[in-house]
């Protein structure tokens, strides 16, 4: 069992044991703590039914959420049922954050020079590809007040992520298109722009994902682009 020390745990999920942080998947804490009070579990590993692309789910919440862009299928579907594995397991992705505060974090990727110093502040890339799939989430199972209302910052968001190809990678693109286009209705103007960049991927995965080299817009994303 977990110490008050160490919250991870080795659990066996399906076929395959997991070391579970308890307190990054609340559930299991939950699940933990019925099977001692019950006396259901003797073994030394507890073991839980199969759980879908918990692997994965397990990976990204210890490395960041920008790792399932990277380990999952590109077939939306597959998010829908990763959204729902997240939920299941009581994973706050959002932590409260709304569109703007992610279109925000997607701001801080870029990097800004500081004429007092004299050098360059490097963006912090990583929190903005980890928001991106906040925004995903969103997507596929977040509330917004108005579908009519909301879609407008919901598009010139996604719009942010596939044109920063510098930053956001081929999966993140594919994906966040995807999602706002099954989510929202799509003007044909909204359309032709997204158009303007291709989310077909121009080389392997691998290459792809450690590209550093931003290509930046002049493009104002707080403007009205419907």
């Amino acid at each position: 069992m977990a110490t008050a020390q160490d919250s991870r745990v080795k659990i066996q999920v399906g076929s395959a044991e997991h070391l579970v942080d308890t307190k990054k998947i609340p559930y299991f804490e939950s699940f933990l703590s019925f099977q001692q009070k019950s006396g259901q579990s003797t073994a030394s590993v507890p073991v839980h039914g199969d759980i879908p692309f918990f692997d994965i789910i397990n990976y990204g919440v210890s490395k960041g959420y920008r790792q399932f862009f990277r380990r999952m299928p590109t077939q939306l579907s597959d998010y829908h049922t990763l959204c729902e594995s997240l939920e299941f397991l009581a994973i706050d992705i959002l932590a409260g954050r709304k569109l703007p505060d992610i279109v925000r974090d997607f701001r801080k990727a870029k990097s800004d020079y500081d004429p007092q110093e004299r050098r360059e502040i490097k963006g912090n890339k990583n929190l903005a590809r980890d928001s991106a799939f906040k925004l995903l989430y969103m997507f596929l199972l977040g509330e917004f007040q108005s579908d009519a209302r909301d879609s407008n910052a919901a598009y010139n968001a996604t719009l942010f992520v596939v044109s920063h190809r510098g930053i956001f990678k081929h999966k993140t693109r594919k994906m966040v298109r995807e999602a706002f286009e099954e989510r929202f209705v799509v003007s044909e103007k909204q359309k032709n722009n997204l158009n303007m960049w291709p989310v077909a991927e121009s080389g392997t995965w691998e290459a792809d994902d450690v590209t550093t080299e931003e290509e930046d817009t002049d493009m104002d994303f707080d403007s009205d682009w419907s």
